[in-house]
């Protein structure tokens, strides 16, 4: 390729690292204001994300010796992303102010995480994989920690930061290996030398292939890899547990699945390779939706409620996984999955950064006793969103849970659809308790009063607008992600 066709292929990722700079530069020039570096960053996820919108059709182009292949994938991914950046940017302005850290450094350590997960879903090689992924978590884990005098939030950023160093050496150890079998660390040349082995029984790309993607297992937080999960959302920021929740889950479990799928699991010889990673994906959807489901109903905190929630959402995601992996099935079911899950808990998340009293560790099931009577209309965006996140009808949760679940039992996981089916039931009490304590009780004394200003509550509005629509509507979101393909 010519170097006008590269840099056209690769303008909304350009325009990404441009805002960065331009970001940093007014944070700096500007310190006693947060406005120029606000404004800054949300100019720069727009163009990113109208740029990657404009550029979808495209076909795709593998780029740097083909270490980075930019597809409509990636660019429906780098848009998502990008608005999950607006979401955040304008919905933490309140949050921010209120919790006296509304620094500039927030601004464009977003954007970096966004860079981060926008070259981690584009790239085919190994080594650019292991980069992005730290170039995306290394801002998370300063984020998790931004609430300085805060313990649990500095507890949440050394267990976050001290996982994501192991995750990174496990991540390493297992390129390592795969390197060493197959000489080379491009996805390409490990697919193709899969098709050209007699034999899935080499030891040492098994063990690559299993520490891969156990690394990237602890980044989903899919059960038994999960423990560390409630403890980080709990003490992290809201705004930045709601980045963790969903701009680093969609990523990470789009990337899990691509290095699932590193080997030609469907050639000759394979078979007792590709059986055991089905069993595998099979026991850890279970645990998922069984540690998920039951440990949620449990708790009292509302940010690890959502943390166990997230969990459970993995193990519906597993059986997503396991679709994409018979003959002829894509990744749809995943990716429909992701899109209506972080609507939702985009909106969740906000809504939850204002509560006004207290550090929003301690929020409380108890906050929101008697909400109708203090705020109806918060009270119907609190419900919607939680009906979505139960697999209510009509809501966009429905038709993604709907979707995986036919998709698994037309690949023949009908027991596991059963499981799931009643773990949701489990779940579902999770989501509704709040809302009989919103409706059927009278406020607590000591509940938490709530606020927010006029555009965290747009984020919030707009969020149930789309969890609504794509609920009424879901026929135009699931035709066009059916027709993007995995990247190899």
């Amino acid at each position: 390729m010519h170097m006008n066709e590269i840099i056209q292929t690769l303008m909304p990722w350009l325009i990404l690292a441009a805002g960065i700079l331009v970001t940093l530069l007014v944070s700096v020039i500007r310190v006693e204001s947060k406005r120029p570096a606000q404004f800054s960053a949300l100019l720069t996820l727009v163009l990113t994300g109208v740029s990657a919108l404009q550029t979808v059709s495209l076909p795709g182009e593998a780029i740097f010796s083909g270490s980075i292949e930019i597809s409509s994938l990636t660019r429906i991914l780098l848009a998502l992303f990008s608005l999950i950046g607006v979401l955040f940017v304008v919905g933490a302005d309140r949050y921010l102010s209120k919790e006296k850290i509304h620094l500039s450094d927030y601004y464009h350590l977003l954007l970096i995480m966004i860079l981060g997960a926008g070259i981690m879903v584009a790239a085919k090689d190994l080594v650019v994989l292991f980069i992005a992924l730290e170039v995306m978590s290394l801002p998370a884990y300063t984020l998790a920690g931004f609430r300085r005098n805060d313990s649990r939030s500095n507890e949440a950023a050394i267990k976050y930061f001290v996982l994501g160093g192991a995750v990174g050496a496990v991540f390493l150890l297992g390129s390592a290996f795969l390197f060493g079998a197959t000489g080379s660390t491009q996805f390409p040349a490990i697919y193709s030398w899969s098709r050209q082995s007699v034999t899935g029984s080499n030891l040492l790309f098994a063990a690559g292939h299993f520490l891969v993607i156990v690394a990237f297992l602890f980044k989903v937080a899919a059960a038994p890899f999960h423990f560390w999960k409630p403890d980080v959302y709990e003490g992290a920021p809201t705004p930045v547990t709601g980045l963790m929740s969903t701009l680093v889950a969609v990523a990470s479990f789009v990337t899990l699945v691509r290095l699932i799928h590193l080997p030609a699991l469907d050639s000759t010889g394979w078979e007792v390779y590709a059986a055991s990673i089905k069993t595998t994906i099979r026991v850890l959807a279970v645990a998922s939706l069984v540690v998920g489901s039951l440990v949620i109903i449990t708790q009292k905190n509302l940010k690890r409620l959502f943390a166990y929630s997230s969990i459970s959402q993995s193990g519906y995601l597993m059986l997503g996984v396991l679709a994409s992996l018979q003959p002829g099935h894509g990744i749809a079911p995943v990716l429909i999955y992701l899109f209506g899950y972080v609507f939702a808990a985009v909106g969740l998340f906000v809504l939850l950064s204002q509560s006004e009293p207290r550090g929003d560790t301690g929020v409380e099931l108890v906050d929101l006793t008697g909400l109708v009577r203090r705020s109806p209309l918060r009270t119907a965006l609190w419900s919607v969103l939680l009906f979505s996140m139960a697999g209510m009808p009509f809501t966009v949760g429905f038709f993604t849970k709907y979707f995986i679940f036919i998709s698994s039992v037309g690949s023949g996981e009908t027991p596991l659809v059963v499981l799931a089916a009643m773990c949701a039931v489990v779940s579902a009490y999770a989501y509704l308790r709040p809302i009989g304590l919103m409706v059927m009780r009278d406020a607590d004394p000591g509940a938490a009063q709530w606020g927010g200003g006029f555009w965290s509550q747009l984020v919030v509005v707009v969020s149930v607008i789309l969890v609504v629509f794509l609920g009424l509507m879901p026929n135009a979101m699931i035709q066009y992600l059916k027709g993007i393909p995995l990247i190899h």
